[in-house]
């Protein structure tokens, strides 16, 4: 008499685990934690479509079966009601994760060389709209005091610097976390920076090096000192380039808690704070001002004025069509300096 843990696994799910193994296995500058999350998902996912539901007939017999069109379908249609989810919820599952779902069966078909028809992804949202630049400007000079001054001096000098940099390189919040301070040229003209790998990229983006503007190196030359006397008390020597500026108190799942100093590394989360901050605090200031009627005008009409996102993301890509538009305006020559063979 055969037990539930003697009964043999379909050929299919055992040639889909295989496979899952295998990618999961290339180190993280091959395949990301979030893709290898995404492979693990769909590998259980098909594992309960297969046995609560069933598929196609032939679904059980191997890989290609299982990729197949119609075996697609059917596991899809499961999927966008929720019937095969691991994470204990019942709702339908999102645009967003069909598309991971699809993009995942890309990876492994490609990875085991199995024929794979691609079936329609559900549309992306729409990206939000880009931050323009009477809005930018508006922030820009909030943040160098002739707006009201509502937040403290430490994280208007922090933040100066920090939204300088992007000005000028368009940097995201997962690139600003990365950079160092040895990534800054001595007298401040430049900075090197490597941009997060994106999707499938095979091998990471080349490291770059950006001219930066006379405001952010006069920023800089006001954050660096207040950065060197937050990080100067700790033991162990802090690298990067954007520290926090006051403790945090982490709490752990057993309760207990533990309160961090000040000058420790702003990471992707900490950078995406500041800009919110500071978005806030603009906009909270905009609509003062716009109720009394006595919005400053700032390259054109006050009713240019919306307000500010409180993501980094806009303005990054605002920033990145105008240094595209300026690259394209020189004729396709870049600003930036690619750097290749040297380490960020």
């Amino acid at each position: 008499m055969s037990t539930a843990s003697q009964q043999l696994v379909a050929p299919s799910l055992a040639a889909l685990s295989r496979a899952v193994d295998e990618l999961c296995a290339r180190p993280p500058e091959e395949m990301g934690a979030s893709r290898k999350k995404h492979l693990r998902a769909l590998q259980g996912a098909f594992e309960r479509a297969l046995n609560n539901y069933g598929l196609t007939p032939d679904a059980y017999d191997d890989l290609a079966s299982l990729l197949a069109p119609d075996s697609v379908d059917a596991f899809l249609a499961l999927a966008i009601r929720g019937l095969v989810r691991g994470d204990g919820k019942t709702g339908p599952e999102s645009d967003a994760q069909i598309r991971a779902r699809i993009r995942a069966m890309e990876i492994i078909a490609e990875h085991t060389r199995t024929p794979f028809a691609r079936p329609e992804m559900p549309p992306a949202p729409a990206p939000a709209p880009v931050v323009s630049p009477v809005t930018r400007a508006l922030l820009l000079r909030h943040f160098e005091g002739q707006i009201e001054r509502s937040i403290s001096e430490p994280f208007r000098v922090r933040f100066l610097a920090m939204y300088g940099v992007v000005l000028d390189t368009g940097s995201s919040s997962g690139t600003l976390a990365e950079q160092h301070v040895a990534h800054l040229a001595r007298d401040l003209s430049t900075i090197r920076i490597q941009r997060p790998r994106q999707g499938r990229m095979a091998e990471p983006p080349p490291v770059e090096e950006w001219e930066l503007s006379p405001a952010t190196r006069d920023a800089l030359n006001a954050y660096l000192p207040l950065r060197d006397h937050l990080t100067r008390p700790l033991q162990h020597p802090v690298r990067h380039l954007w520290v926090s500026l006051e403790h945090n108190t982490r709490r752990f799942p057993d309760g207990t808690t533990l309160q961090d100093p000040p000058g420790l590394p702003l990471r992707r989360g900490g950078v995406q704070r500041v800009f919110s901050r500071a978005a806030e605090a603009l906009n909270e200031e905009m609509e003062k001002l716009q109720s009394e009627r006595n919005a400053p005008q700032v390259g054109g009409p006050g009713a240019e004025w919306e307000p500010m996102p409180t993501r980094l993301e806009p303005i990054r890509r605002a920033v990145d069509d105008e240094l595209r538009q300026r690259e394209e305006a020189r004729g396709g020559v870049p600003q930036v300096i690619v750097l290749r063979g040297r380490t960020a």
